[in-house]
């Protein structure tokens, strides 16, 4: 009886989506594949809702059951009562049953798909059904696989985890953190490695590689494990709290089973129907807590609403629901507390689905118990089994000529519970059945031959890397090489010649003073005697005494002189100027080294290297000299006594007798010592007498009286003259008119 908490679910997919679910939705389970044995290819089981998956040691999958949506993958929709197998597969290593949908992974790592698809679980980027397989791309190929109501699983090889399928409802099934569907496989956020997957109605469960577990979706019924039991959701990963490592999960409808470490097992999660096997029917149980399970565990698996685990002497135990008898104890009575299954005691595996349940055995491979409606039991009927019985598959024999304990089909194969000789084995995918030591579980050597029969010849883990070896030094380039078995011309393992094309550049070379890193240790001339060397940037033999290097020879651009006072200009300094007055400047006649001798930076006596002096017999003449009154170009520039300047001037033009005016003259610019003023005149056009007094100033004025007498008409002006009698300067002639009374 599933109760009034699954009545709820349905109403509340009804009330969102405004459809009428499936009455079989509200009492639907898958669970994941169960692998078992070590071969490359192993047998398997899983279970869906009405029908069954089995794996044979050929590769080949096989179905039964309902197939109402092609779930059965024989490209029609007619029930199956007895096994039939599923076409367009390549060999198989791993199955996993959905509830209308199935999957399968290749020996290759590729993911198959095919059946129901309405919810894009086919992760094949439609929502179109099929009746054969299809396709599933996961990034670098998958290990595992899983199947859900409407949502599917895969480990990539690198152990991600990647999800497709429904979302809805606020579920997060898929775990990426959203409740959007996924037409294709999506990756999911876990923090390590995962080694098995799990995918339940609505919430899905992962196992990483250090024991911890992740659960995320759906949880109104305490089944991701973090202490509630709501309508709020874990749309990404959450990492339940267990007292130790996990190394098994199982996701039911709406529970979850972990095995630990210690082979016990707990559970949490909807108990409606005493599921979690702790002799309630408590609901809700939103922490794991333990399974009255008293011995030793080795395996678990998850119906929709019951569980089954395998004991270490392999019998199988049963909790939960039983309407259907899918406990196998003979009855259809409910169990809250394990109980043992009848006539079970050597289970390899066993996979449980909505109303009955599958089993792997020794010898006669695949047995089944509980709801046979659609024939999901397998063993040509359509009558419930409340104990189990066998399905109509056998195990497939293949005649092993060379005895290494894999055939080939040198004979047809054979069908039965046991090998009809003892050259048959089940183990097949012998690519050389007259070589026993070429066989799947071989060791791959380098002979150039296909030793494990997996399609490739000397493939990883026995190749080595190999270097080009150009000029036959026996280093190789690390930037060239390739992978082989065995050393290929022109090749080396030691990659580490740092010119491949000189022979006498490699480790352990003798370093000599070129340049070159001859003993590729990183340094160049290293070990070797060094010289001080400079920059002679213009090429003029002579280097820059700021610029230096240490090498044993000298670099290209470098001198061992120092004396170059212009690195820029290969012809400076090259000549000088005589300087006669030692002024510091010469004139255009130069003296210079050609043919001999060089004079560096430094000229001889006498000479400058500076030129332009426009009078070399005076010191005071030179280009930047100040410029004095003194009629000589005394800076060179052109120009003689620049800013000199004198002016005379009279207050007065006419002067009444008895009255005075002033008369006066200024100068400006600088003027040699000793420089002095003179004063000229005329009186009514006659010079007067005495008419040239000198001024030591250059500078001066003073009151002019018109006395009686002086009457007349008057002009003036001024004369200066250098210490040597030169005149530099003369002023303006002013007059004026001595009235009489």
């Amino acid at each position: 009886m599933v109760g009034a908490e699954d009545d709820g679910l349905g109403s509340e997919l009804s009330a969102r989506t405004g459809e009428a679910l499936p009455a079989e939705v509200k009492d639907e389970r898958t669970a994941a594949v169960v692998l078992v044995t070590s071969s490359p290819v192993t047998k398997a089981i899983s279970a869906g809702n009405y029908h069954s998956l089995a794996l044979r040691t050929d590769g080949s999958v096989w179905a039964w059951g309902v197939n109402s949506d092609g779930q059965l993958g024989n490209g029609t929709q007619t029930l199956g009562k007895i096994p039939v197998r599923v076409t367009g597969l390549p060999s198989i290593k791993a199955i996993a049953a959905g509830r209308n949908h199935s999957l399968a992974l290749g020996v290759d790592g590729k993911v198959w798909a095919w059946g129901q698809n309405s919810s894009g679980q086919l992760g094949d980027g439609t929502t179109t059904g099929r009746l054969t397989p299809v396709s599933v791309t996961i990034p670098g190929g998958a290990v595992a696989i899983a199947g859900g109501l409407y949502h599917s699983l895969a480990i990539a090889a690198d152990g991600s985890v990647y999800a497709w399928g429904a979302n809805a409802y606020n579920y997060g099934q898929i775990g990426d953190g959203t409740t959007n569907p996924r037409l294709t496989p999506v990756r999911i956020s876990l923090p390590v490695r995962i080694t098995a997957i799990s995918a339940g109605w609505f919430h899905s469960m992962a196992l990483g590689a250090d024991g911890r577990v992740w659960t995320w979706g759906r949880n109104l019924n305490g089944q991701i494990g973090n202490g509630s039991a709501s309508s709020i959701n874990q749309l990404s990963p959450y990492q339940v709290s267990l007292a130790r490592a996990a190394t098994a999960i199982a996701a039911g409808a709406n529970h979850s089973l972990v095995l630990l470490s210690d082979k016990s097992v707990v559970a949490w999660g909807q108990n409606t129907n005493g599921q979690l096997g702790n002799g309630t029917t408590a609901t809700a149980q939103s922490t794991p807590a333990a399974v009255g399970l008293t011995g030793a565990v080795t395996a678990i698996a998850t119906g929709s609403n019951f569980s089954l685990a395998i004991d270490s002497t392999g019998a199988v135990w049963g909790w939960g629901q039983n309407s259907s008898g899918q406990l196998g104890d003979g009855t259809t009575a409910q169990r809250t507390s394990p109980v043992r299954m009848q006539g079970l005691n050597d289970a390899l595996a066993v996979s449980a689905g909505l109303f009955h349940a599958l089993a792997l055995r020794p010898g006669c491979p695949f047995w089944a118990w509980g709801m046979n409606s659609s024939g999901q039991l397998g063993d040509g009927t359509l009558t419930n089994q409340l104990a189990m019985t066998q399905t109509q598959l056998l195990n497939i024999y293949f005649y092993d000529l060379e005895g290494d304990g894999y055939g080939a089909e040198l004979l047809p194969p054979e069908e039965a519970c046991q090998p009809p000789g003892a050259d048959y084995v089940e183990s097949a995918l012998d690519c050389d059945d007259f070589d026993s030591a070429i066989n799947p579980g071989a060791t791959e050597v380098c002979d150039g031959l296909d030793n494990n029969c997996n399609g490739q010849t000397d493939e990883e883990g026995s190749l080595t890397t190999w270097y080009r070896d150009a000029d036959g030094d026996g280093y190789g380039n690390a930037a060239v090489s390739t992978q082989a078995c065995t050393q290929p011309s022109g090749y080396v393992s030691d990659s580490r010649d740092c010119n491949d094309a000189n022979t006498s550049v490699k480790p352990g070379a003798t370093e000599v003073c070129n340049q070159v890193d001859d003993n590729c240790n990183g340094s160049i001339d290293d070990g070797l005697p060094v010289t001080t060397w400079y920059r002679d940037t213009d090429g003029d033999g002579r280097g820059n005494p700021s610029v230096r290097t240490l090498a044993c020879a000298a670099p290209a651009g470098y001198v061992s002189t120092s004396d170059d006072c212009n690195d820029t200009d290969a012809t400076l300094p090259r000549y000088f100027s005589k300087d006669s007055d030692g002024d510091g400047y010469g004139t255009s006649f130069v003296v210079g080294p050609a043919p001999a001798p060089p004079f560096g930076c430094t000229p001889p006596a006498g000479y400058s290297a500076t030129s332009g002096d426009c009078d070399d017999s005076k010191p005071s003449v030179h280009p930047g000299a100040t410029d004095m009154c003194d009629r000589v170009d005394n800076n060179c520039n052109g120009s003689v006594d620049e800013g000199c300047s004198c002016s005379a001037w009279l207050t007065s033009d006419r002067i009444p007798s008895g009255g005075t005016a002033t008369f006066g003259f200024t100068s400006s610019g600088p003027y040699l010592a000793g420089s002095r003023a003179y004063l000229y005149g005329t009186r009514n056009g006659v010079v007067d007498a005495n008419g040239s007094p000198s001024y030591d100033q250059i500078s001066f004025s003073y009151l002019v009286l018109n006395s009686p007498g002086l009457e007349g008409y008057y002009q003036r002006y001024v004369v200066i003259r250098g210490p040597d009698n030169a005149e530099v300067c003369r002023t303006n002639t002013v007059s004026a008119w001595f009235l009489y009374p």
